[in-house]
C-alpha cells in the first residue's frame, strides 16, 4: 500500500474552501470496545466491508434559515442536495484512496430504498452517526441524533471504510486522544424541547428511559415522514430545528427557541417568538406541494 501522509491535508483545505466543513477518522477496532453506544455485530465496519481498518467520516450543516422553513418544498429540496454532495465528495475521495491502492469504499448516505422500507425496518445497513460519533465528532443526544459542538444535530454525515491506518493517511498523534475527550461529553442538556416540539409525538419525554431505542419511536417517526413524503416535503427536522444546541444558532440570532411558537398560548413564549419569521415560514410553505 502506498502511504498517503497527504490525505489528511487533503481534506483539511476541503475544508477551508467549505466543500467538507467537517472530518473525522474513527479505528474499526473501536466499535469492538464500546460499552456505551453499542451496536450490534453486524452493524460494525468489518461487517459491512472486511477489509476495513478505518472509518473516514465528512459532513456537513443543515443551514438552519432553510430548515424553519420545514416541512416545506425548499427544506426537501435541501436535504436531498446535502446528500448528493456528501455521496459525491465521498465517491471523489474514494477514487483518490483506491488510487494509493487503500481499497476504499463508499458508503451511500442513506442506503434504504425509501420510506416503503423503513416501514418495514426502520435501520439502514451501517450508521454514520455512530462512525462520526467514533471519530470523536460529537455526542448522542435525546431523539438520537448526533450532537456537534459547532451545529448541534443539524449536521449530515457519510462514511468511507478503507483499509489505510491512521498513520497511513497522515493522521496527527493527537487524534485518539481528542476522540476519546470528546466522549466524555455530554452535549445534550435535556430540555426536552426536541419531545415538545415533535408534531407526531415519538420523542419520549421520560428522562429515565435510557438511549437509544426506547426515546424514539421510530416506526412512528417514519409513519410521519410518509405522509409528509406523499405532499413532497419530507422529511420533518423538526427535532433538528428546535435543539438549543450549536453554535450556528447564535451566527443566525436564533439563542431562544422559543421563536418556533408558532401556536402557543403562552404570553411569554408568543412575545419572544417572531412574527416576520413565521409570516416568511408559512408563505413558503404554501407552495411547491403536492
Amino acid at each position: 500500500m502506498k502511504r498517503l501522509s497527504s490525505f489528511y491535508q487533503l481534506l483539511l483545505e476541503k475544508k477551508q474552501r467549505s466543500e467538507i466543513p467537517v472530518f473525522g477518522f474513527a479505528d474499526v477496532c473501536s466499535w469492538e470496545t464500546e460499552k456505551q453506544y453499542t451496536v450490534p455485530l453486524e452493524f460494525h465496519p468489518k461487517s459491512v466491508y472486511p477489509n476495513a481498518k478505518t472509518a473516514i467520516v465528512i459532513g456537513v450543516p443543515v443551514i438552519l434559515p432553510i430548515l424553519e422553513t420545514t416541512p416545506s418544498v425548499f427544506y426537501n429540496e435541501h436535504y436531498h442536495v446535502l446528500n448528493a454532495h456528501l455521496d459525491s465528495e465521498a465517491l471523489q475521495l474514494s477514487f483518490y484512496l483506491n488510487e494509493h491502492e487503500s481499497l476504499a469504499f463508499p458508503i451511500p448516505r442513506d442506503g434504504y430504498a425509501g420510506s416503503a422500507a423503513l416501514k418495514k425496518d426502520p435501520t439502514a445497513a451501517f450508521s454514520h452517526k455512530h462512525a462520526a460519533y467514533h471519530a470523536g465528532l460529537g455526542t448522542f443526544g435525546r431523539n438520537n441524533t448526533l450532537l456537534t459542538p459547532k451545529y448541534g444535530p443539524r449536521i449530515r454525515f457519510t462514511t468511507i471504510l478503507t483499509s489505510a491506518t491512521f498513520e497511513d493517511l497522515g493522521v496527527p498523534g493527537e487524534t485518539a486522544g481528542q476522540i476519546q475527550e470528546m466522549k466524555k461529553k455530554q452535549l445534550c442538556i435535556e430540555c426536552m424541547a426536541c419531545a415538545r416540539f415533535c408534531p407526531s409525538e415519538v420523542v419520549s419525554k421520560d428522562k429515565e428511559k435510557p438511549y437509544p431505542v426506547s426515546r424514539i419511536d421510530k416506526r412512528k417517526c417514519t409513519a410521519y415522514s410518509s405522509m409528509l413524503g406523499e405532499k413532497g416535503i419530507s422529511p420533518c427536522g423538526v427535532c433538528i430545528k428546535v435543539c438549543p444546541v450549536g453554535e450556528d444558532r447564535k451566527n443566525f440570532n436564533r439563542r431562544s427557541i422559543h421563536v418556533y411558537e408558532e401556536k402557543t398560548d403562552d404570553k411569554k413564549q408568543k412575545k419572544e417568538a417572531d412574527e416576520k419569521l413565521i409570516q416568511s415560514w408559512t408563505h413558503i410553505r404554501r407552495y411547491g406541494t403536492k
